[in-house]
């Protein structure tokens, strides 16, 4: 069962190595704005999209979200009771902008990119267009780009972390409904199952958003397609009105232990001045 956040210590973070798991391209990259993504279109009686429905109003309306311009939040995982990522995002959604902040063997970097301008590398594979700081000093060539690469890898993994439930709608998301499922608190909660279309992202994943009485998502489980066998349910917890959205601060393993949670989020439908303006030198 369950237990309450205070309570709960650090574990080790299974799957999740520095940069990313494979999760699904958010809408935003290559390309594509996220800003009033375009969604996909229910046929009438569909389940999945009724949930998917319930799962938006109870997030602030999907509105709300399209009316998000910029989000920032700091994305932190504990190890055997050590912070072992923290890495500070802020995403301008309309036009792209992006900023990933985070030190790595005493160094402090700093990268700006634009999510919207992602070229192919030959050797490195999606890389954007950007610019990368580490120590105060701006990279270039092969370690810039070295450098962005992981930013982008960031932006991928952690926004999905942070906003997958937003995510449901977009074109290239479908939706299947699986009936309910108990979990280990007891309840049943409705099972619904995404999977994605070949060019977003890592297609052969899979998740599982399992939504509560009211519609919004408890928890989720994922199974890489790597993997021979489903991930562990990990619950979503400590949910906050952060500017006109509900936001989820933690994620809870199903044992109780807490792994992953936000600080510092911010959301609003303007972008704070100099945000996205180069370090200072």
């Amino acid at each position: 069962m369950v237990r309450p956040v205070e309570a709960v210590r650090a574990r080790p973070f299974l799957r999740l190595a520095w940069l990313a798991i494979a999760s699904p391209l958010l809408g935003g990259c290559d390309g594509a704005s996220s800003a009033g993504s375009p969604r996909s279109e229910a046929a009438p009686g569909d389940t999945a999209a009724m949930y998917a429905a319930q799962l938006a109003e109870s997030l602030g309306g999907r509105d709300a979200w399209d009316r998000t311009r910029y989000l920032s939040f700091r994305w932190i995982v504990e190890r055997d009771g050590q912070v072992v990522a923290n890495r500070e995002h802020a995403w301008d959604r309309y036009d792209g902008r992006y900023r990933v902040a985070y030190e790595q063997e005493g160094a402090a970097y700093v990268l700006l990119f634009n999510v919207n301008e992602v070229e192919e590398h030959p050797e490195l594979g999606k890389v954007p267009a950007g610019r990368a700081w580490v120590g105060g000093t701006e990279l270039t060539g092969a370690a810039r780009d070295s450098a962005l690469r992981r930013g982008y890898g960031a932006f991928i993994n952690d926004t999905y972390w942070a906003v997958m439930p937003f995510k449901w709608e977009d074109l290239g998301v479908h939706l299947a409904y699986e009936g309910t499922r108990t979990l280990s608190d007891g309840g049943e909660y409705a099972a619904v199952h995404l999977s994605f279309d070949q060019g977003l992202g890592t297609t052969e994943d899979q998740y599982w958003g399992f939504l509560d009485e009211s519609g919004r998502m408890a928890a989720w489980q994922y199974h890489l397609g790597r993997s021979e066998a489903p991930g562990d349910v990990i619950w979503w917890s400590d949910w906050r009105q952060v500017g006109d959205i509900q936001f989820a601060m933690t994620r809870v393993m199903d044992d109780g232990e807490r792994f992953i949670y936000f600080e510092d989020v911010a959301a609003s439908e303007t972008v704070p001045e100099g945000r996205f303006d180069p370090p200072a030198t």
